[in-house]
């Protein structure tokens, strides 16, 4: 029996194999917001909101998970597909958004002089200091999905409205579903990331607040 189930398992992780290209990595192809959110019509007398990338702070910035012996990467850096969804979602909520390029050790002159020439209300930017997906094997357990990451926000005076750090958890079981359900993993991670940032009380009342 025991070796019926160990020829079972490795039956499974070939299927798997051929399923997933043959290949011991997999790059997923993400469709999150992506570009395009930063380029929708003005919403009138919206306030806007300015972005930088979340900084990636990984020590491996191209590997976001491993599936037994299966390496996951993806088309586009995970710490940008993170901040398009955040602002894809600050979108949704009637937030115009604008991204602009990274700015290093942030002081209030730069903040002020960002916010005034992109009209912007609030100015956010952070990190990511884990993005993973794990399992033992797609077929015997889920695939688990831990992010880290810290946000921080300021206002047209250039002054820190919020600084908060974020941890989520997601899990999704992949079994024969191959590269398809190592996509999904990663979407589900990215999701549940998003939506630990806007469970938040304090990030809410602040969009609230600035909304005003």
């Amino acid at each position: 029996m025991k070796r019926v189930k160990i020829l079972i398992r490795a039956f499974f992780l070939v299927c798997i194999a051929v399923t997933m290209t043959g290949c011991m990595a997999h790059t997923s192809k993400l469709t999150i917001a992506g570009p395009s959110v930063y380029h929708l019509p003005v919403v009138e007398g919206a306030p806007k909101i300015v972005f930088s990338d979340l900084r990636d702070l990984r020590s491996d910035k191209k590997t976001i998970g491993q599936i037994s012996a299966l390496s996951l990467k993806a088309d586009v850096d995970i710490n940008i597909a993170l901040t398009d969804k955040i602002a894809g979602k600050l979108r949704d909520k009637g937030f115009n958004v604008q991204k602009v390029n990274f700015v290093s050790q942030p002081d209030n002159t730069k903040i002020t002089e960002i916010l005034k020439s992109n009209d912007g209300t609030l100015y956010i930017s952070g990190g990511l200091s884990e993005f993973f997906i794990s399992s033992f094997d797609a077929v015997m357990e889920s695939a688990k999905g831990n992010t880290n990451f810290y946000i921080v926000m300021y206002n047209k005076n250039g002054q820190k409205v919020f600084d908060e750090s974020f941890s989520s958890i997601s899990e999704n079981w992949i079994g024969l579903t191959g590269g398809m359900g190592a996509d999904k993993s990663i979407r589900l991670a990215l999701d549940a990331s998003a939506e630990e940032l806007f469970k938040d009380k304090k990030f809410n009342q602040l969009l609230e607040q600035y909304k005003k």
